[in-house]
């Protein structure tokens, strides 16, 4: 047990910054609100986290705790065990946010920069703790361009109050380890102790502390380091190539390394989960990995080291390549907003400079001056798949752009991004208003997330590509950037099985543009929705939400009341697809439980089984 007297001034030396001093005055509490990135980090000022602690050697299981904000807009209820002297870290939106730490929960809702005060409470409503509780800015921390989190005092056991002394702006290089979403730094120790936490702390009014001993070497990291890049994004042909086919992207990894890797597990994502690629093969030391999507004609002559599905968006992207630890080891137009290079009009490919750590100054658009493939019809690919790229231009008189070279601005190919919104394959009620429940309320919805207005003509709906019902083919309709329509089974007749089925949008060229499976629907006016609306990632899918056609998807409300109540009707293991009447007497009439699957499925017996206590008119008989 350590006594101290209640106020007293340490001498805090983080090197190789100035020496901060601070009052330290002890608060006894079991959980604490110990770090606060309120400005975000370097990835994305949008990338908040925030981490507790508990301060006692046993854990302490928070389920059901809150940790909320002033301003309404951060409301955590929280769930999991905290280990004894250990963190518990949350991220905002998304897993990204730390990329190699795994967060604890995700949360929703944002920090103000003006500053804010966040609470924790226990489910009683007792206060546990508070972060900037006087109000007004925030203590420590910083925004742009550093973004240092703010970290608590931290004694041991003991936390400092939660005043202005009691807080510091983590400026100490040597405690980061931890990267943000595009590789860089996170300027704080999410998940790990404070840079300023010691075990011990002499009880005189004033001590020194010296922090250098609690660092241990394997915790010491040289600033500028990088996680090593042992392979990059070294070519995006994110505009596709000239042949006719306008989903004939590709992308190129690159090994600068003297030894092969196995990059089988490693990931190749977008910042909106599209495309998502688990990668599985080897890339040769000094070699190339090419990946084409949909097909292998995208080069026709050159052989793809691996397929992949899913659409580049023409208006920028943020592409990550992580290894099987998840750790990030290479981005692509990581400062987000529109792509640094590669053109929609000449399509040229975005080809990397050399392979240091990556920025807009990496990437050059390729001109013809070197190019390698040929594309779907034959021509010249601009681009240099599975060889090296363009030699960096050099900054002489013959290289400055002239009028000759000045392109009008081109029509750019926005992509399209249409998506399947929400599902609902079991309904309870009159959702298309046509005065009766039934299988004909079953619904799906698309939504718009292109940045421009798109037109559905010969796009189509579709289900189980194995069977069910036949594809429908979209009219002619145009839907604005996140504009919302629903089709009802009444005009598609495209009829959803509660016992599981796949929802399928399909381009007009052919391709599968978004595609979603669900299981057993259990319950009646149950949707399967994405959240938050629109959300592309892939854990972005709920299978409890209340049915909201042409508003924006929520699991909270409830569902209207049909005149007379909403009967229930129990899981029906048929396929929509069979007659109204059958389907009827079998799961909606006297039959409802008959049709057992596993009864039917049952295995063991030859030739003929009657049916028990068949005391009807007609003796029935499976065989």
């Amino acid at each position: 047990m350590l006594n101290v007297t209640p106020t007293f001034t340490p001498s805090l030396t983080p090197s190789p910054t100035s020496t901060p001093t601070f009052t330290f005055t002890p608060v006894p509490r079991e959980v604490i609100i110990s770090e606060v990135a309120w400005s975000g980090t370097l990835a994305t000022a949008n990338d908040e986290w925030i981490e507790l602690y508990n301060t006692r050697s046993t854990p302490i299981d928070i389920s059901g705790w809150r940790l909320v904000s002033d301003n309404g807009s951060v409301d955590i209820v929280l769930n999991g065990v905290i280990p004894g002297k250990g963190f518990f870290l949350l991220e905002r939106a998304r897993d990204l946010t730390v990329s190699d730490v795994t967060a604890n929960q995700i949360y929703t809702g944002t920090l103000s920069d003006a500053g804010d005060v966040l609470r924790l409470s226990k489910p009683d409503g007792t206060v546990m703790d508070t972060a900037n509780s006087d109000g007004g800015a925030w203590p420590a921390g910083s925004g742009s361009p550093n973004f240092y989190s703010m970290e608590r005092l931290v004694n041991g056991s003991t936390a400092a109050a939660d005043t202005a002394s009691g807080w510091v702006s983590n400026n100490q290089p040597s405690s980061w380890t931890a990267h943000d979403a595009a590789g860089n730094f996170v300027h704080g120790t999410p998940g790990l102790p404070n840079f300023n936490l010691v075990s011990t702390l002499t009880p005189t009014f004033t001590a020194t502390l010296t922090l250098t001993p609690t660092r241990t070497p394997s915790r010491t990291v040289t600033p500028t380091t990088f996680p090593m890049r042992s392979i990059v994004i070294n070519e995006v042909a994110w505009a596709g190539t000239a042949s006719s086919l306008p989903d004939d992207e590709w992308i190129e990894l690159y090994n600068p390394g003297n030894r092969d890797v196995n990059l089988t597990g490693w990931t190749l994502r977008a910042y909106d989960g599209t495309p998502s690629i688990t990668l599985s093969g080897v890339i040769p030391a000094g070699g190339y990995f090419l990946l084409e999507r949909d097909d292998n004609r995208t080069v026709s002559d050159i052989a793809a080291d691996q397929i992949y599905t899913g659409t580049l968006s023409n208006s920028g992207e943020i592409l990550y390549l992580r290894d099987n630890s998840n750790r990030v080891i290479d981005t692509a137009n990581g400062s987000g907003g529109s792509w640094p290079k590669g053109s929609s009009s000449t399509y040229g490919s975005m080809e990397r400079i050399g392979v240091s750590p990556e920025n807009d100054s990496t990437w050059f658009t390729n001109n013809g001056t070197k190019k390698n493939g040929k594309n779907a019809n034959g021509g010249d690919i601009m681009g240099t798949p599975k060889r090296s790229n363009t030699p960096a231009p050099t900054a002489t008189p013959s290289k400055t752009r002239t009028p000759t070279r000045t392109l009008p601005p081109p029509t750019i190919r926005i992509d399209p991004r249409p998506i399947i919104n929400e599902i609902l394959p079991r309904p309870g009620y009159d959702w298309n208003g046509d005065g009766r429940t039934d299988v004909y309320d079953e619904f799906i919805e698309i939504k718009n997330l292109a940045a421009i207005d798109l037109n559905l003509s010969g796009w189509k709906l579709d289900d189980d590509p194995n069977g069910g019902s036949s594809p429908y083919t979209l009219p002619s309709i145009t839907l604005k950037p996140d504009e919302r329509i629903v089709f009802y089974a009444l005009d598609t007749n495209i009829l959803l099985s509660d016992g599981g089925d796949t929802v399928r949008l399909i381009a007009p060229n052919g391709k599968i543009y978004d595609a979603y499976t669900y299981t057993v629907a259990k319950a009646e006016d149950r949707s399967i929705c994405r959240l938050p609306d629109g959300n592309v990632f892939d854990d972005g899918w709920f299978d409890d939400c209340i049915p909201t056609p042409n508003l924006t998807n929520t699991r909270e409300g409830s569902v209207p009341a049909s005149p007379g109540g909403n009967a229930e009707s129990p899981v029906c293991d048929l396929p929509d697809t069979i007659p109204a009447d059958f389907f009827f007497a079998e799961c909606r009439g006297y039959g409802a439980g008959i049709w057992n699957p596993l009864y039917w499925d049952k295995t063991g017996w030859l030739d003929k089984l009657f049916i028990p206590d068949a005391d009807a008119k007609w003796k029935s008989f499976v065989e």
